[in-house]
């Protein structure tokens, strides 16, 4: 599997790199080139994000050109965002693959490095491959490599000239250990030499194994108590027996295998003590073994793990888009009755329906340049406005401002327009008050109901800190009534 991992994340980097070069030839950036290749193959499915996108931008709407570049612009920062997580997750992969294979420990397909002197035993997952009567077997094996060993006439040696410093080592605060009068230093282990040391003592109640002394009771002559110190280096160490009667498992034919090469495992381990390597047996009952590391490899799960979350994050933007779409409609419909609000003082102070028209969109360019404020209604009756300078008439560009907005409220409104201009009636105020009325009802639900949603989403977090309450209240009394 690590072979055909590795091919992957080498088949992403290269196409990656050819993404490169074909964007510089093109002068353009790499997402603009997959979006091309995938307009080609007629990949995407442009009518949600094309129907959506003219709302949100009125100034592009009805410019052809302006509408693919701005569905272009959309598109391509889906998948500059998709690429750019893929990458990432294909070059930590790399690393991942890269550092678990730095060290090789299987050396020439059947030697094993083992630790020096000193740097402990090594823990090493193997694989190993079997020809067998219905092809290549294939087995796990977890051997623990003990660090390289000393020859045993060295150990001895280095046992003599520790028992001749240890004296003066573990005698602590005292002046010697002939002179005792504070606790020894019983140390399990000394710098520089290999052994393992368990502590005895003859005396329990004068002196413990840990070299802590009882010397309350003790009389002046002092008394003596006998340390016995052993240590312990592989199989330099007193042993004792235990005689157990084991029977062996029924074993299947791959168990049975196994348990043969764990056994010629353990034996080579045993025979290359003394060397810096370990052969490891090339074959078992005449059939042969290939051996390879079997490195821990977790750069498959991170690199999936950031492709699905970049195609999670890729196919969300749509989602994203729908709820500007509803943030939009939002702010539009709580901007309605306001809107209803100046037309009734216009009209009333006695401007036409164009010059009111006129004068509410001009008020809102000039606070735009002022505060930066944004509101979809105004930004429409801007372009109403442009469209009546460019000598569309009134009766069309009205009823092109209801369309647009998309709402029935303003259809309802553009048609109380229409109707006037048509009709010529002076009842156009009693009709625009009674829809204020109708809108300041309106507005007053939905500001009913988004209170309503808001305490709906604080529900979560109000339990969540009810749970830390009791918790807070709980425990204190718990270990109370313990006591």
């Amino acid at each position: 599997m690590g072979v055909s991992m590795i091919i992957l994340y080498g088949i992403v980097l290269v196409l990656y790199v050819l993404l490169f070069f074909l964007a510089l030839k093109r002068r353009t950036s790499i997402a603009g080139v997959v979006y091309d290749l995938c307009m080609k193959g007629k990949v995407f499915r442009q009518k949600s994000a094309g129907e959506r996108l003219p709302i949100l931008h009125p100034e592009i709407r009805g410019k052809r050109e302006k509408e693919k570049g701005c569905l272009r612009q959309f598109y391509m920062g889906k998948i500059r965002l998709l690429l750019f997580l893929v990458f990432i997750g294909d070059i930590l992969a790399i690393c991942l693959f890269a550092g678990g294979r730095m060290e090789c420990v299987v050396t020439d397909g059947k030697y094993m490095k083992r630790n020096g002197y000193g740097m402990g035993s090594r823990e090493t997952g193997l694989e190993a491959k079997v020809e067998g009567s219905q092809g290549m077997v294939r087995q796990d094996f977890v051997i623990a490599v003990e660090e390289q060993r000393y020859e045993e006439v060295l150990v001895k040696q280095m046992a003599e000239e520790l028992s001749e410093d240890l004296p003066d080592k573990i005698k602590g605060t005292n002046a010697s250990i002939g002179e005792v009068r504070s606790n020894l230093d019983l140390m399990r282990e000394v710098e520089g030499y290999p052994f393992q040391i368990a502590w005895e003592s003859d005396d329990y109640s004068l002196m413990d194994s840990d070299g802590s002394i009882n010397n309350e009771s003790v009389g002046e002559a002092g008394e003596v108590c006998n340390l016995t110190a052993v240590f312990i280096y592989g199989d330099y160490k007193e042993e004792y027996k235990f005689p157990v009667r084991v029977f062996p498992p029924e074993y299947s034919e791959e168990e049975l295998l196994k348990k043969k090469i764990s056994e010629l495992l353990a034996s080579r381990e045993e025979r290359d003590r003394y060397k810096d390597k370990v052969e490891l047996p090339e074959s078992v009952d005449g059939k042969g073994i290939i051996w390879s590391e079997k490195a821990d490899d977790g750069s498959g799960y991170i690199f999936f793990l950031l492709c699905i979350g970049a195609g999670i994050i890729y196919f969300m933007q749509d989602k994203k888009l729908k709820e500007e779409i509803d943030r939009r409609n939002r702010q539009m419909l709580l901007d309605y009755p306001q809107l209803i609000s100046k037309f009734m003082l216009y009209l009333g102070a006695g401007m036409t329906i164009r010059s009111s028209f006129r004068k509410i969109a001009s008020r809102y360019a000039e606070e735009r340049k002022e505060d930066g404020g944004f509101h979809y209604v105004y930004e429409e009756m801007l372009l109403i406005c442009h469209e009546l300078d460019s000598g569309i008439s009134e009766t069309a560009a009205y009823g092109h401002f209801g369309k647009r907005c998309r709402l029935p409220q303003y259809t309802k409104l553009s048609n109380i327009l229409v109707q006037n201009l048509r009709k010529g009636s002076n009842s156009i105020l009693d009709a625009l008050r009674q829809e204020a009325e109708n809108a300041f009802e309106e507005r007053k639900n939905m500001a009913r109901k988004m209170g309503e949603e808001a305490g709906t989403k604080l529900l979560l977090p109000m339990m969540l800190m009810l749970g830390i309450v009791m918790v807070l209240i709980l425990i204190p009394a718990y270990y109370s009534f313990s006591v």
